[in-house]
């Protein structure tokens, strides 16, 4: 089964949406980048972890498992060099896809036997797989949470 090393901060600044969430509430960004990744990972069957640039937010043990995706935070590394470490680590690195937009991070796993991804690629199978997973979902919202949620991703003023 592939696993999937995200650098996460990577792919969400590729998302115009959660990019601009990012900039006001850094916890709600990941945890939107988190449940997306956990529904395609359902979908398309691999593993994944995501990897975040410093320390987990304290109330990060309070925070519900993703599965199959696994969150891991650097520091007091990089993600780069975190992701570096875990190539350098895999028994079978042709199984591990890599997705940054960090070419020194991309030609590493390359060199690695390793498949890449750019964030810019990720993004895009997001956002295909999105459509699928709401109207797989049996969750509804009412119209205040609609409201909210497209005041967060600039839908509506």
């Amino acid at each position: 089964m592939q696993h999937f090393i995200i650098d996460g901060y990577n792919v969400i600044h590729s998302i115009p949406s959660l990019k601009k969430t990012l900039a006001h509430d850094a916890q709600s960004a990941r945890e939107l980048f988190i449940h997306s990744v956990a529904q395609l990972t359902h979908q398309r069957k691999f593993r994944c972890t995501i990897v975040f640039d410093g320390s987990a937010p304290t109330d990060a043990a309070k925070q519900s498992p993703h599965a199959p995706v696994h969150v891991l935070y650097s520091f007091p590394q990089t993600a780069d060099a975190k992701i570096k470490q875990m190539i350098e680590q895999s028994k079978n690195r042709s199984l591990l896809v890599i997705v940054s937009s960090d070419r020194e991070i991309q030609n590493f796993a390359r060199v690695c036997s390793c498949q890449t991804h750019s964030s810019k690629h990720f993004a895009n199978l997001l956002s295909q797989g999105d459509d699928s997973v709401t109207e797989k979902s049996d969750t509804s919202l009412s119209q205040t949470q609609i409201n909210e949620w497209l005041k967060i991703f600039g839908e509506k003023s």
